[in-house]
């Protein structure tokens, strides 16, 4: 889509693009038929292709490498601590080693390291997971200040660090402190963000990661760690992580929360959505008050039933609405090509239950020329109202302008955190945007939104529709 859509209309023509490709970081040439197969996923892209394609299409460094290192970690994750794309590295070259003790010493100080600098330094380690890094507390000292870097960092700053904090996560040295590291501050008080601390663990085998996502699941720290262990259980289940005895407690917590509609942001649905992937291991009693309780909540039986926020016709319709406006604002039209992957991102964006799901489907707009159409789209959708959204995929829709909003829809996210009439959880989810999208707000803003009435847990967990 970069290409097609990019500012440099002669590289719409396949031939253009592959008769240039070749210089660079890139050193053959390269035919037109390779550039389709890479394109297509006929065949998986080398990282230097990557890197070609950022050059070729002005785009800033290590973009696409950080998209695409996100999506193969979600959808494609592996108990090694290599990223699949793989950068060419030898083990133990004397430049590497070299450039390994340099990136080590400027975390261990107070210089600035960048999100690249992390993506070299966790690759290093990742490609050379027998080296001997001394003393053994330089592990601890790694691991901390990425974490303290990840949580304030945003877009593809973020996902170098996270991606950089998953690879320790599974190096054979390092995941004991990058997981002691997470649950340490998972179990401070002081802390402030929760969420992705506890779900980045998710990935990870290792049995203490299992045992700290349980603890979070029956004794949390706040709700906030709740959802995120919540949410780490999804991988964790689909990767056999949990024994039978912890699976077995896990159904028993997972069948309270899906009870309990006083809950945080989304927990009730994901906690739903849990148990339909584990029909068989739902004792019949937690079964039957489970649809009794889904009989009166029309999303929650979309998930329980279709593993959706809302039925297909409904998300048929909304994402057609959105396609379409998404294509009218695009910079030209490409003849002979329809992209079929669109409807299908924006479906798992605005109707999945699970928030990394998600978060992974408005990363890849992110990193294309889609990414400002459809924020114009969704703060289309949401301003009209026309749909009458259920509150979570209006919830949704604000997380998705999180990722892909910028200054152009602030305006609107203010409007939702102190507009009367409003659910309190799009009040809630609008708050939280606030601090993502782009943009700033004037003194006016900040004084009346100091007035407002701050959301309880309780109402959170209520449902209904926007108002027209």
């Amino acid at each position: 889509m970069n290409r097609l859509y990019g500012p440099n209309e002669r590289w719409m023509r396949g031939s253009d693009f592959a008769d240039a490709f070749q210089g660079g970081c890139w050193p053959e040439r390269t035919s037109v038929y390779r550039i389709s197969r890479w394109e297509t996923a006929a065949v998986r892209v080398p990282y230097l292709a990557v890197r070609r394609y950022e050059e070729l299409l002005q785009l800033p460094a290590n973009r696409l490498v950080a998209l695409l290192d996100a999506i193969y970690r979600y959808s494609a994750a592996t108990d090694g601590s290599c990223p699949l794309l793989g950068r060419g590295l030898r083990d133990g070259s004397p430049g590497q080693m070299a450039r390994l003790e340099e990136l080590v010493e400027a975390v261990r100080s107070e210089d600035v390291v960048t999100g690249s600098d992390w993506d070299e330094l966790s690759a290093y380690l990742a490609f050379t997971p027998r080296q001997v890094i001394t003393p053994r507390s330089t592990w601890s000292d790694i691991t901390e200040r990425l974490l303290a870097e990840m949580i304030v960092a945003d877009g593809v700053a973020w996902m170098q660090r996270y991606e950089a904090l998953n690879r320790l996560l599974a190096h054979p040295i390092g995941q004991q402190h990058a997981v002691a590291a997470c649950a340490s501050l998972a179990a401070d008080r002081s802390n402030q963000v929760f969420v992705e601390i506890v779900s980045a663990l998710d990935a990870s085998p290792h049995p203490d990661t299992s045992r700290h996502v349980l603890d979070q699941l029956v004794n949390p720290t706040n709700d906030r760690a709740q959802y995120g262990a919540l949410l780490a259980c999804v991988r964790k289940l689909r990767y056999g992580h949990f024994t039978e005895p912890q699976t077995r407690r896990l159904v028993t917590v997972v069948d309270e929360l899906a009870l309990d509609p006083a809950r945080y942001e989304d927990a009730q649905p994901l906690a739903t959505e849990l148990l339909r992937q584990l029909p068989a291991d739902v004792p019949a009693a937690a079964k039957a008050r489970l649809r009794h309780v889904v009989a009166g909540d029309p999303t929650l039986s979309h998930v329980l039933t279709a593993g959706r926020l809302a039925t297909v016709e409904a998300g048929d319709v909304l994402v057609a609405r959105m396609t379409n406006t998404t294509l009218a604002n695009m910079p030209r039209d490409v003849p002979n090509f329809r992209d079929e992957l669109l409807p299908t991102l924006l479906d798992e964006m605005l109707f999945s239950p699970v928030f990394d799901v998600r978060l992974h489907a408005a990363i890849l707009l992110f990193g294309t020329p889609y990414r400002r159409p459809v924020a114009t789209a969704l703060a289309l959708e949401l301003g009209s109202h026309t749909a009458a959204f259920s509150v979570d995929v209006a919830h949704a829709m604000i997380e998705a302008l999180r990722i892909l909003g910028d200054h152009r829809q602030r305006p609107l996210i203010e409007r939702l955190t102190t507009a009367n009439g409003v659910p309190p959880a799009i009040t809630v989810a609008a708050t939280q945007a606030i601090g993502h999208i782009g943009g700033r707000s004037d003194d006016i803003y900040w004084k009346r939104r100091s007035t407002t009435t701050p959301t309880s847990g309780a109402e959170r967990g209520t449902r209904q529709a926007l108002p027209p």
